[in-house]
């Protein structure tokens, strides 16, 4: 090994910052320019459906009997997929007003540009039209 080397080798020993870390990983592409990168996809949505309450509980206290000690604990779990439930509702609900305002905001907007370019369209229609017809009348004069 040289001297170079050694200096090197010393110099990555130390904690990596994420600029050198970036800058390293960058170089090993680099030496191997030909070999195809893979590039992950974004992760996917998860499609978070609604599950329906359920419509029978199995765990139900008897009529002779008061709140056993492991009630508790079952009653949480009840408490916990219905909050879950009722978030999922609000997110789905909340995510479907933001698209169907968004879908409604971008219409807006290709309706005002529509009206826009119409309108310029009309107007330099006008003005080649106009130019052409003083275009003819000099050439009426001329001959």
């Amino acid at each position: 090994m040289s001297s170079q080397e050694v200096e090197t080798t010393k110099k990555n020993r130390h904690v990596l910052t994420p600029l050198e870390l970036q800058q390293e990983k960058l170089e090993k592409l680099f030496e191997k320019i030909e070999k195809p990168v893979f590039i992950p996809e974004p992760p996917k949505e998860k499609k978070s459906t609604i599950q329906a309450p359920k419509d029978f509980i199995r765990n139900v206290s008897g009529s002779s009997a008061g709140a056993g000690s492991g009630d508790f604990h079952v009653y949480r779990a009840q408490r916990r997929r219905e909050y879950a439930r009722m978030k999922n509702m609000d997110d789905q609900e909340l995510k479907e007003k933001e698209e169907r305002e968004y879908s409604e905001k971008l219409a807006r907007l290709r309706e005002a540009d529509e009206e826009r370019t119409a309108k310029k369209r009309a107007k330099r229609q006008k003005r080649n039209k106009k130019k052409a017809d003083v275009d003819n009348n000099n050439n009426n004069k001329k001959e």
